[in-house]
């Protein structure tokens, strides 16, 4: 008995990106969840030769193997096989895209059967590779949409808007520097450790119009918040813009609440947006914008996150009352308040924990998903933009209807 397994999935982006992405081997590790690494060996023409090697499994064991495909741009097939078959007597699998008016179904079928003394039967494969594959096409869909969002031209015209974003290396805080670079925005924007967050990030960068700047700063510390203004002085010459984004929460229940976690929560989600804004006040002129990250669970609660609430819910009085003093000056003041969005940090848990997670936080949101990074990125980049001159102290959430 051999084993058969048929997964699909559409994907709302352009034929050409998904080809392009789906089929860049070298990069599967940033693509899917699975992957510790993707490595060419031999490339020839369309079919290419490659090592794989997954992460560590509960015994600490890697698993790793070499494969070859072969791509057929016109059919738009992929043909493919493990060149070292490990416990598998054999593995064959075919790629299928076709384009539907909802966007392009991408196919796995894999044909394979189990060695005798493979750990595992045929039954207990298929079992495996449907459920795996459930949570890897969910994987790249959100991705690639992702990406496609990201590429279409911003609807701000930015260019010239000299602009601060704390926290800017991971989740929407990166989001948020793609999208204004990519609008034309000089940016400035500071994180706590370099890591390949940093580096990959700047790298993102390389190619934008622009002048950015990644500068390592903790605006947790008043000294962090007037160096990171400092730099922007001179860097830009002043700021049009300021987007406090930088933030922790560690969730605990309210009893072991400890009077450290409480102050954590407060200087890393309100006192370093007070210290980042006084620092960087001076650099601000008529027309300048301020934008605060809140949280959608300021408004409706959390359990075990009374600390983070509080403080987010304070940030909301900050940013009202900021917007009173400087309105006069010409500066805008505005909250925004994500729900619950699909980063990175949801992509680094197992899969079967991601893909738990994304089904039961998107049954909260009216809309049945997570949000994205991009979809905050637009809405702060429209708070930044003169399209939005006339709004100030308001506290606007963008969370599905939560």
């Amino acid at each position: 008995m051999a084993g058969h397994t048929s997964n699909s999935i559409v994907i709302d982006a352009p034929m050409d990106l998904v080809w392009e992405r789906t089929n860049d081997v070298a990069s599967w590790t940033e693509l899917f969840s699975e992957y510790s690494l993707a490595e060419i060996l031999e490339e020839d023409g369309p079919t290419v030769t490659f090592r794989l090697a997954l992460h560590p499994d509960e015994n600490g064991k890697v698993w790793s193997w070499v494969s070859r495909r072969t791509t057929d741009v016109a059919s738009r097939t992929v043909r493919a096989h493990r060149v070292e078959t490990g416990p598998f007597a054999y593995m064959n699998i075919h790629w299928e895209y076709v384009q539907t008016d909802a966007g392009v179904r991408m196919q796995w079928t894999q044909d394979f059967h189990m060695k005798d003394e493979a750990p595992i039967d045929d039954a207990g494969m298929t079992d495996r590779i449907n459920r795996n594959s459930v949570v890897q096409m969910g994987l790249i869909k959100s991705r690639i949409e992702a990406a496609a969002r990201a590429a279409r031209t911003p609807f701000a015209d930015l260019a010239g808007k000299r602009i601060v974003v704390t926290g800017g290396s991971r989740g929407i805080g990166r989001g948020i520097v793609l999208a204004a670079a990519r609008a034309g925005a000089d940016v400035v924007t500071c994180y706590r450790e370099e890591n390949d967050h940093t580096a990959s990030l700047a790298k993102e960068l390389a190619p934008l119009p622009g002048s950015q700047h990644l500068l390592r700063a903790d605006v947790s510390e008043a000294a962090g918040a007037r160096l990171l203004a400092d730099r922007a002085r001179e860097l830009l010459g002043g700021l049009d813009a300021v987007v406090n984004n930088a933030g922790d929460f560690a969730p605990q229940p309210y009893a072991e609440l400890t009077d450290a976690a409480w102050a954590t929560a407060l200087q890393s989600n309100l006192t370093s947006t007070h210290q980042v804004i006084q620092a960087a006040l001076p650099l601000l002129g008529a027309g300048g914008s301020i934008v605060n990250l809140g949280s959608t669970v300021a408004r409706i609660g959390m359990a075990g996150g009374v600390h983070y609430t509080a403080v987010k819910q304070a940030l909301v009085g900050l940013t009202r009352s900021l917007a009173r003093e400087l309105g006069p000056r010409g500066i805008r003041v505005n909250t925004l308040s994500p729900g619950r969005i699909a980063t990175e940090a949801l992509d680094a848990l197992p899969p079967e924990e991601a893909a738990r997670q994304r089904a039961v936080f998107s049954k909260f949101a009216a809309l049945g998903r997570l949000g994205t990074p991009q979809e905050i990125a637009d809405v702060v980049l429209f708070l930044i933009s003169d399209q939005s001159s006339y709004i100030t102290g308001q506290n606007i959430h963008v969370d599905g209807c939560v």
